[in-house]
């Protein structure tokens, strides 16, 4: 039998079933209230937002369709929270939080659940990563976050969130990445494809010399992995040719003085590694006729 995704102890946090919001209003990861749970309201100043939310950047269009169907059908899915400190601190339900408060909502309704730490910060994390709301560098970090705080492996984190292992260290990986680069991936310059090929250079001015190139070539993936590929093998210099050395340097010059001075013209000797040559200058075909007989040949130019 296959594992759950979700950790031990979040079945019962999250509720089995969840009901479906208005078409209006962007999908909403809220569970109906478990047997026995009420939903209340209280205060929108007595809510709090958790520290443990990994995702840290709200798009306005999406807060902004939320906000017009509250207006028109008020908050559907109630809030998720705990209490911590007096405080009704958020366990789901951010987005409807935030557009309660640029509502001017006085108060909301929620429903009280006991939750550990880990249980807030998975919760989030799958609920986020189950909408896709996370970029790339925001669901790493909450890998991270449960690995560093909670001591969960990477397999671990893997069975939790519903992936396989791979794509989770792949994951962590992209904070390897330079800040220029990482702020190229969060503001969507470049896709978790094109960081992840960039990863393969060693150097961190490589993969800001390569992102750049990127960016401003618009490559595909395939593309920035030749790039990558170049720069890690780039071609053999060609062998400059060899120099003649200072005795063969000595006897052509003095070949080509004696040339010059024999067939009165201007001569130049070129020495290669395996081949050279000799260029004469001819001005009239009176000249070339005149070269041909001093170097005892027929005049065969008319």
């Amino acid at each position: 039998m296959a594992k759950p995704a979700l950790g031990k102890g979040l079945g019962a946090l999250i509720g089995k079933a969840a009901a479906q919001p208005p078409a209006s209003a962007p999908a909403s990861f809220t569970p109906q209230p478990a047997p026995g749970e009420i939903v209340r309201k209280v205060p929108l100043s007595e809510v709090v937002p958790s520290p443990l939310q990994p995702r840290k950047e709200f798009a306005p269009e999406h807060l902004t369709e939320l906000m017009d169907s509250i207006r028109e059908h008020g908050i559907i899915q109630p809030l998720i929270v705990r209490l911590v400190h007096g405080k009704h601190e958020l366990i789901a339900g951010e987005r409807r939080f935030r557009a309660s408060r640029e509502l001017g909502l006085s108060e909301v309704p929620v429903i009280v659940r006991t939750a550990s730490d880990k249980d807030v910060l998975e919760m989030a994390l799958i609920e986020n990563l189950q909408r896709e709301n996370l970029n790339p560098l925001e669901e790493a970090q909450a890998y991270v976050r449960l690995a560093k705080e909670f001591g969960l492996k990477q397999e671990d984190i893997a069975q939790r969130v519903g992936k396989n292992r791979a794509t989770v260290a792949n994951a962590i990986r992209l904070l390897e990445l330079p800040g220029g680069v990482q702020n190229y991936l969060r503001d969507g310059k470049l896709s978790t494809g094109h960081a992840k090929v960039l990863l393969s250079l060693k150097k961190a001015e490589d993969i800001e010399v390569a992102a750049e190139e990127v960016i401003r070539k618009s490559l595909t993936v395939r593309a920035t992995e030749k790039l990558v590929e170049g720069i890690l093998n780039p071609p053999a210099p060609k062998p400059k040719p060899s120099a003649p050395d200072a005795e063969l340097k000595v006897a052509l010059d003095s070949i080509q003085t004696r040339l010059t001075r024999h067939l009165s013209t201007g001569i130049a000797i070129h020495h290669g590694e395996k081949k050279g040559k000799v260029e004469i200058e001819y001005y009239s075909v009176d000249d070339l006729n005149r070269l041909l007989s001093a170097m005892g040949l027929p005049d065969e130019v008319s």
